[in-house]
């Protein structure tokens, strides 16, 4: 056999080996791909939940519709943790409006409705840094922020921060406050 035809075989190889290699990665990214549209369109079904952005969401869509909200929060937190920037602001989104609607059914008088608040405002505010152009966070903070405000000429319970004589040292051209 002549050395060309040696090197023609090769590279033959060399091609179906990788071409095969590439057609069973695909096959299985396809395969996981089916398996998380499956979880999203019926997460009900399923006992076990894929770990991919999209189907933590359906889960924790799934039981907000259950009425099991600290469990749908876990599921928005583990999206949270997986760091990828194109789920960020609907993870903080529903984060907040999960802490949103359950202050809502609160009375005014009752005091964990303040703290659940200020966890909506604070994830709406987490989205908006990601994604600044998300309205639907603009507008739900706009109500958390109604609800909650945080304008001290607004609040009455709102009190500016004294500085007391026992609470500051003072020193050669400057005075040091303590907390």
């Amino acid at each position: 056999m002549s050395n060309t035809l040696k090197l023609f075989r090769l590279a033959l190889l060399a091609t179906l080996t990788i071409s095969l290699l590439l057609m069973a990665f695909t096959g299985w990214q396809i395969w996981r791909q089916a398996k998380i549209e499956a979880f999203v369109a019926a997460p009900q079904d399923f006992e076990s939940i894929p770990d991919h952005p999209r189907a933590h969401f359906a889960q924790g869509a799934y039981l907000v519709s259950q009425e099991e909200t600290d469990a749908a929060l876990e599921q928005y937190t583990l999206v949270l943790g997986s760091q990828q920037a194109q789920w960020l602001p609907a993870a903080y989104f529903n984060r907040g409006n999960i802490n949103l609607r359950e202050a809502m059914t609160m009375q005014v008088s009752d005091p964990r409705m303040i703290p659940l608040v200020e966890l909506a405002k604070q994830d709406y505010r987490s989205a908006l840094r990601q994604q600044p152009e998300f309205w639907d966070a603009r507008f739900n903070l706009e109500v958390a922020l109604r609800l909650v405000p945080e304008d001290p000429d607004m609040d009455g319970d709102f009190k500016k921060q004294e500085i007391y004589s026992e609470r500051s040292i003072e020193t050669k051209a400057f005075k040091v406050d303590l907390p």
